[in-house]
């Protein structure tokens, strides 16, 4: 059983994600999972900078950087003074931005309800017990 749980991880993890690659319409965006990340992470974050993003999703600075580029020339979220530190950058949704994190929202609200289907909520419960206790193991 133990040498299924990485097998069985990656193909929820995959079907998942192709799932919402779908739902979103992702090749007419050009839009990936980070660029998801960092949209869910600037919608939920107040006075959100660079730095708070690469902490928050644990990635390097270049990396952001590229994503948060990418982002700005898309028109999904833009750069506004940050009072609190010239040195930095509050960045924030643009209206498209929001569209598309209500639209990744609403897919994953849908997903999430047909992934459920059939299951007790003591299953759901042992279920998010247990891969919070796996999340918590790699960290």
């Amino acid at each position: 059983m133990k040498n299924l749980t990485s097998k069985h991880l990656f193909t929820l993890t995959q079907r998942y994600r192709t799932e919402i690659r779908r739902a979103i319409n992702a090749k007419a965006f050009n839009i990936n999972a980070m660029h998801i990340q960092c949209l869910r992470f600037i919608a939920q974050t107040t006075n959100c900078t660079a730095n708070c993003i690469g902490q928050g999703l644990a990635r390097d600075k270049s990396q952001i950087s590229i994503v948060i580029k990418d982002m700005v020339n898309k028109g999904w979220i833009e750069k506004v003074e940050n009072s609190a530190d010239k040195r930095s950058q509050l960045l924030v949704l643009t209206t498209t931005g929001q569209e598309l994190v209500d639209k990744v929202q609403h897919a994953e609200a849908a997903i999430n309800k047909r992934m459920q289907q059939g299951l007790s909520e003591q299953e759901l419960a042992t279920f998010e017990a247990t891969i919070t206790t796996m999340i918590e193991n790699l960290q």
